[in-house]
């Protein structure tokens, strides 16, 4: 992530992805690895902050089998469209996610 690159762990036994991210599955408890993953998702949920220090617009992106919380530009957004995860990365120790609708 502090590279801008998505990767998410997954069981090395039973191949289930590990989220939030563990060095253990939570189903088997054998170790994982990272693996690089498909930046595509659904738009699940959005709305628009209006906090000082926090403005802009935030969504719900179902990826793969789970749920991230991401940023979006001022873009005409709709529930269920497909967006991409276009950056992300690690800024004063939190993950962000950045995400434009797919054309």
């Amino acid at each position: 992530m502090k590279k801008g690159k998505f990767f998410v762990p997954v069981c090395t036994k039973c191949g289930k992805k590990a989220w939030p991210p563990a060095p253990a599955c939570a189903s088997c408890f054998a170790k994982t690895t990272l693996k690089k993953m498909d930046r595509s998702g659904v738009l699940v949920e959005f709305a628009r902050s209006h906090v000082r220090g926090h403005e802009g617009v935030f969504g719900m992106v179902q990826m793969g089998g789970f749920m991230l919380v991401g940023s979006f530009d001022d873009a005409k957004l709709r529930k269920g469209m497909k967006v991409m995860m276009d950056r992300c990365g690690v800024s004063d120790a939190t993950p962000f996610y950045h995400f434009t609708p797919e054309k």
